[in-house]
């Protein structure tokens, strides 16, 4: 035998093929607890340490979030959280009907942001930045300017009023404007939010 040369062993590739499959049954034909929750964790770190990396490296966005909370979502008392509460603070109807992403965000969706200029950020965008409160996803719903300074004020749809810590939010620590969203990909995200709170 020459030094160095590799030996083949037909038992231990067996063996990995075996323990592959193995692998495979559990995670998707097996009915268990314990498969559905590894599932979910891998899906999970999948999803967080490669897929959004990689969507973030090719299409240059600045960041990619799951949606873990209802405060955008849009239902039967959306019509007093949104509506009226902007009507109650100078806003018209045919106005707000231009802003993007009207029928708001849904708990799973996957969102999408760029950094754009502050000047490209409108009231009624959607932004992302981070608080001691974690991610907040919430429209733009005043914006105020300081000589070159650019502040930002936003509001769930469904929350009832603006929280203190999104009053005037200075441009730096915006992460970006929403620029695209995909139903039901944050999922894995959520769920395992809920066992390991994130």
């Amino acid at each position: 035998m020459v030094e160095g040369e590799k030996i083949h062993d037909p038992k231990k590739a067996f063996s990995v093929k075996k323990s592959l499959k193995k692998v495979w049954h559990f995670l998707w034909e097996e009915e268990s607890v314990a498969s559905y929750v590894a599932f979910i964790v891998i899906a999970f770190v999948v999803l967080r340490f490669l897929f959004f990396p990689a969507v973030l490296l090719v299409t240059g966005y600045s960041d990619v979030a799951a949606v873990v909370s209802s405060s955008m979502h849009h239902d039967s008392l959306t019509e007093h959280t949104f509506y009226d509460w902007l009507e109650f603070n100078g806003f018209n109807r045919s106005e707000v009907e231009s802003w993007p992403y009207l029928d708001g965000l849904n708990v799973g969706d996957v969102i999408a942001v760029k950094k754009v200029p502050p000047e490209d950020i409108h009231v009624g965008d959607i932004i992302l930045f981070y608080s001691n409160r974690g991610q907040i996803i919430h429209r733009v719903v005043f914006i105020k300017k300081v000589g070159n300074d650019y502040y930002y004020t936003t509001k769930g749809d469904a929350n009832p009023a603006v929280m203190s810590i999104e009053k005037e939010i200075p441009y730096d620590e915006v992460k970006g404007k929403l620029v695209a969203r995909i139903p039901y990909l944050g999922w894995p995200k959520v769920i395992f939010s809920k066992i390991i709170p994130i």
